[in-house]
């Protein structure tokens, strides 16, 4: 499901998975595709609407498009992503991870390897200190050989896993190493989907790697039981591209879903889909081209027919559901409850089946009335800020004191209270000025600067070694 975003809006969302592993990534190689210094990461920042106060990037970042190969209908097939590498790290130092998996594309270079409207996310995720892999998965990118198939969690979670062992087992351009120990996965719509189905296939098959925690968003995780029955529901729906979509991708994947288009179609639709979903047009394009209203769309009785149970489309529905398994990493299901294409009732779902199940912790995190584009830019970087709270960062070796450390405090500029990250809980602080006099000290995290004047202060830890230190700032 596609996002629109600017001022925290982006411009520009499946069988069940493999008892055994995928088979490793046998062949990659990186293009260099774009960097950004810290001015252009600011830059960029400003323009997506991220405020200062909590957004404090520390690197410049190199972008790469990885080509590597990953299992598909019994072949090894090539495709592409994105992997944006954090600028300034020593050899020494093993970056964080985050795996982001992008939401809806019609358009075959539409994507995060092409830097795409959402795959300048991974430039901002990255600048944290994050190297960040987004996957473009099948059928998109440079795989031009086949229909994208939408929404099937199999090659979701093939694309990215694959993607993640190339990274750990081939290598990349940059100069320092990863940290498996410290995956993070994300994505928003189509790509909170394709999160959950990677976190799920990574903690049952993959154990070398380690994820640290998972932000699913506004994802389909129900789709047998909550998105296609609301769906089928209303008389019209934002997207009957997303409809068209499913029908010729689940088909490319299971052949038994109809005849041909006209069992599903009326025409003149039916023989145009083919054309439409050919990987050059887009959502709205196709948009245009469909009629508003799913009875002028669909053969009569259509949807009653694929919502039997015993039929071949809640089969491969019920294939993609990512919800009924119990998680070991600590989740958050973020959603927005005016989301008009992606029912938040998928993530309340998903929420008490895993609970039920035994899982460690998930939580589903409302973010607030809003719809499915505006919710977007709350969630990944709410997601993403979360991410940078509970890694363990390398310093990097070519910026100065302050980029190195303003990821330790935040916001930054504070106004009422300052937070310290809870890699300095239990150490001894204290702010001096700059012409060195202390102002306050002590050990919490949290420090009250509501009565403190405005400018800028010193904070150094511990006091007896003098290890650390960041500049804040104090504005009313």
């Amino acid at each position: 499901m596609k996002h629109h975003f600017s001022v925290l809006r982006l411009a520009a969302a499946c069988s069940a998975l493999a008892l055994l592993p995928f088979s490793q990534a046998t062949a990659q190689s990186y293009e260099d595709i774009g960097n950004l210094d810290l001015n252009g990461i600011q830059a960029l920042a400003n323009a997506f609407g991220l405020p200062s106060a909590v957004y404090v990037p520390t690197h410049g970042v190199d972008a790469h498009r990885m080509t590597y190969t990953m299992p598909f209908l019994g072949e090894e097939i090539t495709v592409s992503g994105a992997v944006f590498e954090p600028q300034g790290l020593t050899p020494e130092c093993e970056a964080p991870v985050v795996v982001y998996m992008h939401g809806t594309v019609f358009e075959r270079d539409d994507v995060p390897s092409f830097l795409n409207g959402e795959g300048q996310i991974g430039y901002l995720i990255s600048a944290l200190g994050f190297t960040v892999l987004m996957p473009d998965y099948v059928g998109l990118g440079i795989d031009d050989q086949h229909l994208h198939p939408y929404v099937h969690a199999e090659s979701e979670a093939a694309a990215g896993i694959q993607m993640i062992d190339g990274l750990f087992n081939v290598g990349s351009p940059a100069v320092h190493g990863h940290d498996a120990d410290q995956i993070f996965l994300s994505g928003y719509s189509q790509g909170g989907h394709g999160a959950m189905a990677l976190h799920r296939e990574m903690e049952q098959n993959w154990p070398e790697y380690n994820i640290m925690a998972s932000a699913p968003q506004s994802g389909p995780y129900d789709i047998s039981g909550t998105q296609f029955p609301w769906t089928f529901a209303d008389e019209s729906y934002s997207n009957p591209s997303y409809l068209a979509y499913v029908a010729l991708a689940w088909q490319s994947v299971y052949g038994n879903l109809y005849g041909d288009l006209g069992d599903w179609f009326q025409e003149p639709y039916a023989s145009q889909l083919p054309g439409l979903l050919n990987g050059e047009m887009s959502s709205a394009e196709i948009n245009a081209v469909l009629p508003a209203l799913t009875e002028d769309f669909a053969q009569p009785g259509l949807f009653e027919e694929l919502l039997d149970p015993a039929g071949a489309f809640m089969a491969a529905a019920s294939d993609n559901d990512v919800y009924d398994w119990a998680p070991a990493a600590t989740t958050r299901l973020y959603y927005c409850t005016e989301d008009e294409q992606v029912f938040y009732e998928n993530a309340l779902v998903a929420e008490t089946w895993m609970n039920n199940l035994g899982a460690n912790d998930v939580t589903a995190v409302d973010l607030g009335a809003f719809n499915h584009g505006t919710c977007a830019g709350f969630a990944i970087f709410g997601a993403a800020l979360w991410f940078r709270d509970l890694a363990t960062f390398c310093v990097p070796s070519a910026v100065d004191e302050w980029a190195r450390n303003s990821h330790l405090a935040w916001p930054n500029p504070a106004a009422d209270q300052l937070h310290l990250s809870d890699n300095l809980a239990g150490q001894t602080w204290r702010a001096r000025t700059p012409l060195g006099q202390t102002y306050a000290s002590g050990t919490r995290t949290t420090i009250d600067v509501a009565d403190w004047p405005n400018g800028m202060y010193i904070i150094e830890w511990p006091l007896e070694r003098r290890s650390g230190q960041i500049k804040i700032f104090v504005e009313h």
